[in-house]
Parts: C-alpha cells; structure tokens; sequence
C-alpha cells in the first residue's frame, strides 16, 4: 500500500508539464528519489509530508498550524457544504471530461479537495493544484488529503505553466488578477468567491456597532472588473448551524475572531450564537476580451 507521501508523489510527477520553476519559469524534469529540476539546474525537493515548497524566498505569515486545524474542524461540520456543491456544479457545467484546476489560495485543502471528489464522482478527470503562501497550510493539505499536488506558492509568481487552468479557484482569498490572466486557458474561467454585506451578520453585530456590522465587497469587485471580463454572479445565502463546541475554532479561523477584546470573547463562548448566516457572491470571469 502506498503511503500518503508516495501517492502525493505520484500525482505531482502527473501534473509536472503543469509546473514551473518560480525563478526562470522554466518546465520541471523529475530525478529520483524527490527532486524537481528545471533546465536551468534550479532544484526543489519534495517535502517529507508530500509537498513542494515553491517560493523564491521564505515568507512568513500569521497563518499558523492551530488557525488551519480550527478551519478543517469547521469546514468538516458542513459550514460550506451548500457553497461548495453550487461550486462543483459550475464546473460540472463546462461538460469537460478532463479538467485542471489551480486553487489560488487553499489552505489546508478542504475545499478544493471536496470540488475534486465531487468532480471525480460526476465521472470526471481533475488534476488539481493548491497554492497557498503559508507552509502550514500546505503542509496539512498533504497530509490530509492525498492525490493532488499541494504547493508552497506565491500567487504573485504562481509556479505554473500559461494558459494551462480550466479553473481557477479563488475562495475568500486574495487574488492577482495579472497572473489569473497568464495561467487560464483561453476558454479557462475564474470562479472567485467574495463575501456579501450579510456574511457573518451575527458576529459583525456582535463585534461592532458602527458601519461595519455589514460588508461591502464592492472595491474587490471593481477590481476584479478591471481586469477580466465578469460573465456570471451568483449569490449564495443560507443559514449554517454551529455547534457550541465548534465556535473556539470558528474565533480562531476568521479574522473576525482576531480583533475581539478578551472580555466580549469571553461573552461569545458562553452564550454563542446557533447557527451564523452565510451569504457569499459567486463571480465567474474569463479573459475573452483579450482574445
């Protein structure tokens, strides 16, 4: 039987004509036992939990292995269940038998690994690649999800090939729209997620009581305008139960629960709210005029 390691290896050595050298931006070539080796001799060895560490330079980031831990118990409660079925539909709907997809800021991986099992069940074919700046993140995903190529990236430089994405995957992450451009297909899309002005209404009310107990995603949204070609969006709304048990991690997880003071911290553990409302935006972008 393969071990988790083994079987990450095995899919990044699939995905390799994907791949690119984050300094030249050159293909890899693979040398035994773990290496990634572009043209121009620089080397990338596979990390012992089956990722490649692909940035010109360490970075660090106030995303730790406890932040990443917290997400998946929440994300594994089915927080995101509704929004991630609405997501592989999308997909779905392309009717592409092989799909790449590139997910531009994963995390500790659940979700694009949910979208490929879901994909995968339809009958399809994904190779899929996460990226994600912060090691711990990546480190996880490895770990919990073998199968697809887990990258230490930076979406400033991502270390893939042009015009290669069927998908790009951007939830509730930051974006670089130059490189979203350079990596889809000319038929690929962009499928970004963004909070709507109800996201979370629950705790922004709690938190705060001036303007921002609402959100406003509108200047991401201009942005994102700005620079490719909007041909659909979508909102998804709904209510999301949380256990009693699970709202520490759900504190721990979002920037929200980061600027709480101690006392009112201490209000919400004891008397947390049932369920939290969900209201996201769906934005599906290509580069068609480009073309």
């Amino acid at each position: 039987m393969l071990s988790k390691m083994e079987i990450n290896k095995l899919a990044m050595k699939e995905s390799m004509t994907l791949l690119a050298c984050p300094i030249c931006g050159e293909e890899f070539s693979f040398s035994e036992p773990n290496s990634f080796i572009c043209k121009n001799h620089h080397g990338f060895d596979i990390a012992k939990p089956g990722y490649l560490h692909l940035l010109k330079q360490v970075h660090k980031t106030k995303y730790d292995q406890a932040l990443f831990e917290s997400r998946k118990k929440v994300i594994a409660c089915g927080f995101f269940e509704k929004l991630i079925e609405r997501v592989t539909e999308i997909i779905a709907e392309t009717k592409k038998e092989e799909i790449v997809i590139y997910d531009a800021g994963s995390g500790e991986g659940s979700h694009l690994s949910q979208v490929v099992k879901n994909l995968q069940e339809k009958g399809r074919h994904v190779q899929a690649i996460g990226l994600d700046i912060a090691k711990e993140g990546v480190k996880q995903a490895a770990r919990d999800y073998p199968g697809i190529v887990w990258t230490v990236a930076d979406l400033a430089n991502c270390p893939t090939q042009k015009e290669t994405a069927d998908v790009i995957l951007n939830i509730l992450s930051p974006s670089n729209y130059e490189e979203f451009k350079r990596l889809l297909k000319t038929d690929g899309f962009l499928l970004k997620v963004v909070p709507e002005a109800n996201y979370l209404r629950e705790l922004r009310e709690f938190i705060y009581v001036d303007e921002k107990s609402s959100y406003s995603n509108e200047s991401v949204t201009s942005r994102l305008a700005e620079k490719l070609t909007v041909e659909y969006v979508e909102r998804v709304t709904y209510k999301a139960p949380i256990a009693n048990e699970l709202f520490a991690d759900f504190l721990e997880m979002t920037p929200l629960g980061w600027h709480i003071d101690k006392d009112k911290k201490s209000e919400l553990l004891i008397n947390p709210p049932k369920e939290l409302t969900v209201d996201l935006k769906i934005i599906i972008a290509n580069r068609a005029h480009l073309l």
